[in-house]
């Protein structure tokens, strides 16, 4: 869990990255952020510089934040970030290149989104590590995989795959929501919140009696992720019908 003292950290952070270029006139650039830091700083950054939230492809879910001085425009082309194309003979996974990936030792935040093409897998990543994975990630799992650099206009990403998960729901509180999305009774439910297992919107949630609605993304450790997709009406028991976008 992210505490109240690292949160400060990272605004701490964010601003010395604004205040260096204001003063330093150039561009300055975090590592990736993830999405509950994204929503930190949209929500207490209050930057006054020009600025750019980008991960390498439109809707990435992990980004780099760049702040640029007031006499230059934002521009995604300044960001210190590569494309990796990996292929290989069998079929791969977000999860599988991820997991291998960070079992080369790497920091989390030196690495962005896993991403489909087809045929292969991009890896987003800072540009200072880009050798040492071409070097050193020889597999996917038990799969042998070859890594090759990826221009960014060659990218064709497929849309990230999802399924839906139908039910019906006692109400849109999240303790109940949460019971059509694992699987777990209502108590199950609230042992999960107890131990900070669920984020609503990026954010750590606690309280189960918090209403939802159409478009609030909820991610629970273990779990993965699911975005709440349409609401059905009632049914004739008085149940709400609700379509979840669960993540795969």
């Amino acid at each position: 869990m992210r505490t109240n003292v690292d949160e400060k950290m990272l605004l701490a952070h964010i601003h010395d990255l604004e205040r260096g270029a204001e003063h330093g006139k150039k561009p300055c650039f975090s590592r990736f952020l993830d999405p509950k830091e994204i929503a930190l700083f949209k929500t207490q950054g209050h930057p006054k510089q020009p600025f750019m939230l980008w991960g390498g492809y439109d809707d990435s879910e992990r980004q780099m934040l760049g702040f640029f001085p007031d006499y230059q425009e934002p521009d995604v082309a300044a960001f210190p970030i590569v494309a990796l194309r990996i292929v290989s003979r069998e079929p791969l996974g977000h999860r599988t290149v991820l997991g291998s990936v960070m079992g080369l030792g790497l920091e989390r935040n030196l690495i962005g989104d896993v991403a489909l093409e087809k045929d292969s897998a991009v890896l987003f990543a800072c540009d200072s590590i880009a050798d040492y994975i071409k070097l050193n990630l020889t597999k996917a799992g038990r799969a042998g995989v070859k890594l090759s650099d990826a221009p960014m206009d060659s990218l064709q990403l497929l849309p990230r795959a999802w399924e839906p998960a139908i039910g019906t729901v006692a109400s849109l509180r999240l303790d109940c929501v949460l019971g059509l999305l694992t699987g777990v009774s209502r108590s199950g439910a609230d042992e999960m919140l107890k131990r900070e297992l669920v984020s609503l919107n990026h954010t750590l949630c606690k309280k189960g009696a918090t209403t939802l609605s159409v478009g609030d993304v909820l991610s629970v450790r273990g779990f993965g992720r699911a975005e709440i997709l349409e609401l059905g009406g009632e049914t004739r028991k008085g149940r709400m019908k609700i379509t979840l976008k669960k993540y795969i």
